[in-house]
């Protein structure tokens, strides 16, 4: 049995003690935040109840970016200038390795709301290429005849939404932030998000956006353009896509929304480098991002996880998240980071027969503890997951290597694979209605969900199982 989600929280744990790494980086953060902490959001939102999110997304880039250029450089030269600092604008922040005696005068200044670990900070990668490139053509019109639908899809009511209501996830960008993906994959390639304004292979930044031939996204570990595992490497990310988007060229239909496309994306080591990733997804124009991994002890680092998350759904990114395989630990710990956050669509598992997955992650979370939130205290808290799906086992994946499928009797598992079939669900509402904001597709989620036992919203199933066939049709008002 393979629990998916725990190499992700490995791959984010371990790689933050890689040798070699700076001795400590830390992100410095700036008291003026364009959506600041506490209640912040939950106001943001009130304000912004009948907001279009492109509207949103163009404005909120605009603050983000304005603020950082406006604050940071006071907060620089109050820091002495240290050497290798960065800028980030998803928070107003500076990234930077400080010594000890830096990181007390860094506390100390009246600008600075509080000083984080940032984990890696990767300089720069090799120069390097994508293995292939992909011919952006236009896609055939999908149709399911003479495919296979597996039973975890057909559970969704997915084929009604593309027979009946039309819609398939055109127009919708998913964001994988995973391990990679194998974008050669026959049943991917034709799905995958190709940036525009980069000409293929030519060494240079033709976009401006700071990142060489960054084609189908960015590896921000390795800093560099190439996202396809090699064969002997992990398949994970490959995985989790096909259950969001894989069309059946194959044969079989394994993802939910069969005409999304899929941003590439990599960023473990520590929350600098996801950052950048929640940067770079809400720059280049994703709608959703699917993040199957779960991450421990972060302390109040968990506050500055939020923040950022809550900037990035103020500016329209749907943020989803699988709610791990932990049950063993104690509650609330169980739901870890980034499913734990209030504005993160938090995915619990059931059976094929609709029935608890013993090994979720229950719910509730709190969040008394983290600094400048310190609400949802226990034993009430914050309930999560939110909503549930399907984590295996005999789910249709793609084969990660070769063309086909994993063997129907597949013992693929964990909530890794619940997270992608919300995203495919989020594909095809905003494929249908794609000015919607992330938290009116939260709400039309769990409004139409099937009920689960225990009855109403509950630590174990959230609202219940998704239904992707009267989500569409809410979202389009029928």
């Amino acid at each position: 049995m393979r629990l998916l989600a725990t190499f992700l929280l490995l791959a984010a744990v371990v790689s933050a003690q890689e040798p070699g790494t700076p001795a400590r980086n830390f992100i410095v953060l700036h008291k003026q935040q364009v959506i600041g902490m506490g209640k912040a959001f939950a106001k943001f939102k009130k304000r912004n109840a009948e907001a279009k999110r492109s509207d949103l997304r163009k404005e909120m880039i605009e603050k983000l970016k304005a603020l950082a250029k406006k604050e940071q450089p006071a907060l620089l030269e109050a820091l002495g200038n240290p050497k290798g600092a960065r800028s980030l604008w998803i928070v107003n922040a500076i990234a930077v390795p400080l010594d000890k005696d830096q990181v007390k005068k860094a506390r100390k200044l009246p600008m600075v709301k509080f000083v984080y670990p940032a984990g890696r900070m990767p300089v720069s990668g090799e120069p390097g290429t994508v293995s292939e490139v992909l011919e952006p053509g236009r896609r055939e019109a999908f149709s399911a005849k003479g495919r296979k639908i597996p039973w975890n899809i057909k559970q969704l009511k997915a084929p009604e939404v593309w027979k009946q209501l039309g819609q398939h996830g055109e127009g919708a960008v998913v964001a994988m932030f995973d391990a990679g993906v194998n974008y050669r994959q026959q049943d991917l390639r034709k799905n995958i998000w190709i940036n525009k304004g980069e000409v293929p292979n030519n060494g240079k930044d033709d976009d401006g956006n700071g990142l060489v031939d960054d084609l189908y996204g960015w590896d921000f570990v390795g800093m560099k353009p190439e996202l396809a595992p090699p064969p002997n490497g992990q398949h994970h990310g490959t995985w989790t896509s096909s259950v969001v988007a894989g069309d059946g060229t194959g044969g079989t239909v394994t993802g939910v929304a069969p005409r999304a496309r899929l941003m590439l994306l990599k960023g473990f080591g520590g929350i600098y480098n996801a950052s950048r990733v929640y940067e770079y997804a809400v720059e280049m124009g994703a709608d959703i991002m699917s993040m199957s991994f779960s991450i421990p002890n972060l302390g109040h680092t968990r506050g500055l996880w939020r923040l950022m998350s809550e900037h990035a759904t103020a500016a329209g990114l749907v943020l989803i998240s699988g709610a791990g395989n932990f049950p063993n630990q104690k509650i609330p710990v169980q739901i870890r980071i980034p499913e734990g956050i209030p504005c993160v669509i938090c995915v619990g598992g059931v059976t094929a027969k609709q029935k608890f997955a013993h090994f979720t992650s229950q719910g509730p979370v709190e969040w008394k503890s983290v600094k400048f939130y310190e609400d949802f205290k226990m034993p009430k808290g914050l309930l999560k997951p939110d909503i549930c799906a399907f984590p295996g086992p005999k789910i249709a994946l793609v084969h990660p290597t070769d063309e086909g499928y994993l063997p129907k009797n597949n013992r693929k598992r964990g909530n890794s694979l619940s997270a992608p079939h919300v995203a495919g669900v989020c594909a095809l509402i905003l494929g249908a209605r794609p000015e919607l904001t992330p938290w009116r597709v939260k709400e039309i989620l769990e409004q139409t969900a099937k009920d689960i036992a225990p009855r109403g919203k509950d630590p174990k199933t959230g609202a219940g199982l998704v239904d992707a066939y009267k989500a569409v049709k809410l979202a389009l008002g029928k």
